[in-house]
């Protein structure tokens, strides 16, 4: 566990008692219990009205999975109202681009799998995802890559690319450090 980085939810009001402690400083500390949704968004409906309508709130979600239409108003929902993500799986939805700074700042993001016919990622669409880790999967559809996606996700080991498809791949992808790309066929 000392590689890995992990989320632990604590009691409301004690998650300071934790953090301040030595040797828990790799742990995302949520406080409350985790929150678990799986959301299926037609076409002529939003991530919103499904997520509202299952009784949930955006900002108490941790673990999501959506399927169906994902739009840049529901990638919108996702980058501004949902703080506490510590998984998102997409791949089930007809999304093909992320769009910039969608996952910043996503401090508790520990894993993610990406639409399956995704084909651009934004800029900075993932930066300061600090707690992201181990290897991220692209798809084989995806061709561009924009500038500083992937900066400041320090324990992110590898970005995986299939295939030989990515015509686009902006700068600075990992910020100051070096590459993590790797090409897969």
């Amino acid at each position: 566990m000392a590689d890995s980085v992990t989320a632990i939810f604590v009691p409301l009001g004690s998650s300071d008692g934790y953090r301040l402690k030595k040797r828990w400083e790799n742990f995302a500390f949520i406080e409350g219990e985790p929150v678990e949704a799986t959301i299926q968004v037609g076409l002529m409906s939003s991530l919103e009205n499904e997520i509202m309508k299952a009784g949930f709130q955006p900002k108490n979600i941790n673990f999501l999975t959506v399927e169906g239409k994902l739009d840049n108003a529901d990638f919108k929902l996702i980058r501004d109202y949902m703080p506490n993500l510590v998984s998102i799986n997409m791949e089930k939805t007809n999304a093909t681009v992320i769009p910039e700074f969608t996952f910043a700042q996503k401090k508790y993001l520990l894993r993610m799998q990406l639409p399956a016919h995704l084909k651009s990622i934004g800029q900075r669409a993932f930066s300061n995802c600090s707690r992201l880790s181990g290897t991220l999967e692209l798809p084989e559809t995806v061709t561009a890559i924009e500038y500083g996606a992937f900066m400041g996700c320090s324990n992110l080991h590898y970005v995986v690319a299939k295939g030989n498809r990515i015509t686009t791949l902006g700068d600075n992808l990992f910020g100051e450090e070096n590459s993590k790309l790797v090409y897969k066929r």
